[in-house]
């Protein structure tokens, strides 16, 4: 998830951004049209952190974890739902997830 300071009249948008949704500008089309792109911006903000994967679904043929952010745990309406490459960042959490679901299978077994 992506947080990003809003100008005072965008206060009615929602804060929050999931990365996988992100794309990279694309070049211009136009002939002989050679614009720099603008230099970065820099904002000093949160990084996120998982604290825990607390559930799993396909959609879509796609995999996606419902996760819980570091510091959001007492707040179950800050757990996103998030495609399963967004956590590339995130393998420790995602395989201590994975090896909870494969222990509990094998009781249920």
């Amino acid at each position: 998830m992506l947080a990003i300071k809003r100008p005072s009249q965008w206060k009615s948008i929602h804060p929050f951004f999931r990365i996988s949704l992100l794309k990279p500008v694309k070049t211009s089309k136009i002939p002989n049209w050679n614009q720099e792109p603008p230099p970065p911006i820099l904002i000093e903000e949160e990084e996120w952190e998982v604290s825990q994967i607390l559930d799993s679904k396909i959609k879509r043929g796609k995999l996606w974890y419902l996760v819980e952010w570091k510091g959001f745990s007492q707040n179950p309406e800050r757990s996103a739902w998030e495609p399963s490459k967004s956590l590339n960042y995130f393998p420790e959490p995602v395989k201590k997830f994975t090896l909870c679901i494969l222990t509990s299978q094998d009781q249920v077994l």
